[in-house]
């Protein structure tokens, strides 16, 4: 079995120095004032701490940019939590898949607790959301927040998890035609942009498929998903083109930065694999 030693941040969990210099919201107090007398607030911080008695650490976070001053502070976040047994390996199978924890939340009032599965790819660090459709996500209200409800809410993800990896298993073996990885790049583009954006003309869906690292060459379905979503999620593929009133363009593909955008495509891209499965 070949095995590989990655640097240390693919198995380190963060801490709350990391947390609160990359998503301060995660330590907010208190709700933003203008939300309703019916939210019950319970801090992030302090559900972090509960999903780490439950075996969960976390791994990565980010915070949504806002504008508006009396948000700053209490924004949407994210934090992906890895298992803390995966985590003190210290190294893994090349190729291997890690399974992740995704929360979501805010302090404004604008979305409830949300608890999804996800995965996290080694060899890239590259991490994707699995589609509701498939493995059901945990939606809390703040009214309805508990440490025995984020408890089950881990527990479930958990139960989940060979679920999620029997998934994987399964569309390593499915073997794609060229034409059939291009007609998934044309639709996994069609996923990132509509189809009134120049981008979705100009970018040859063929640079999707172009790999992005040792191994990248493969052409089974897990492989050819993981390199499309990589390519749409990270960006700078060069296109040019003719467009009406602004003559010959230069321009490269802009990496995702809004957490429910990022979230969003993951999603409709695991579906989209899971469509090419079943075909």
């Amino acid at each position: 079995m070949n095995t590989f030693v990655p640097p240390s941040r693919a198995f380190k969990a963060l801490s709350s120095d990391d947390l609160r210099r990359v998503a301060p919201s995660v330590f907010a107090e208190h709700a933003r004032p203008s939300v309703s007398a019916r939210y019950t607030f319970v801090s992030t911080a302090q559900v972090v701490a509960l999903l780490g008695a439950e075996g969960w650490e976390p791994v990565k976070a980010s915070e949504q940019r806002v504008r508006l001053e009396d948000r700053i502070g209490f924004q949407m976040h994210e934090v992906r939590f890895a298992r803390r047994a995966d985590l003190e390996a210290g190294s893994f199978e090349i190729g291997a898949t890690r399974p992740e924890m995704i929360l979501q939340n805010a302090h404004d009032g604008s979305r409830a607790y949300r608890i999804d599965a996800g995965l996290y790819r080694l060899v890239c660090r590259n991490g994707l959301t699995v589609a509701d459709a498939d493995f059901a996500h945990v939606s809390i209200r703040h009214v309805d927040v508990s440490a025995d409800t984020f408890a089950k809410a881990a527990q479930s993800v958990a139960e989940n998890t060979p679920r999620v990896l029997e998934t994987v298993a399964k569309w390593q073996v499915v073997q794609l035609p060229q034409a059939t990885r291009v007609e998934f790049a044309r639709r996994a583009l069609a996923l990132r942009w509509d189809a009134s954006q120049p981008v979705t003309r100009l970018l040859n869906p063929e640079k999707l498929l172009a790999p992005v690292r040792y191994g990248d060459a493969a052409t089974d379905l897990w492989t050819t998903f993981n390199v499309c979503q990589e390519h749409l999620l990270r960006g700078g593929d060069r296109y040019m083109g003719h467009v009406e009133g602004t003559g010959f363009r230069r321009n490269r593909t802009r990496p995702v930065s809004g957490l429910n955008e990022g979230q969003k495509l993951n999603k409709a891209l695991w579906a989209l694999a899971d469509e090419f499965a079943c075909n």
